[in-house]
């Protein structure tokens, strides 16, 4: 069974497989190490919105995985991790490169 691989950042943990699909499966986890249900919540919900706004190919499984420090950070540092993080993985979607096979619920 293949596990995927990962890619970090000081607010997030990326882990990605390939699944073979012609769209990409996201999920959103935070463990109780963030917080209360409150903190934890919040952490899911900003990369849930900081990942609905990037160009992700279709074809991947991708968990987000929320650190500590990511509880207590605005979202345009989550946006900004969470682009970082991506770019650095074969399931992004370059927007400049328009041949490219686009699907994460806004392009296809």
């Amino acid at each position: 069974m293949d596990e995927g691989r990962s890619r970090s950042h000081p607010l997030l943990v990326l882990r990605f497989l390939d699944n073979g699909l012609g769209y990409p499966r996201l999920g959103f986890t935070a463990s109780r190490g963030i917080g209360s249900s409150p903190r934890r919540n919040r952490a899911k919900r900003l990369l849930r919105e900081a990942a609905r706004r990037m160009p992700i190919q279709g074809g991947w499984d991708i968990i987000f995985i929320a650190r500590a420090a990511l509880a207590s950070a605005h979202f345009q540092d989550v946006w900004t991790a969470v682009e970082e993080t991506l770019k650095r993985t074969p399931a992004w979607a370059d927007p400049s490169a328009p041949d490219q096979e686009r699907n994460n619920g806004t392009v296809q």
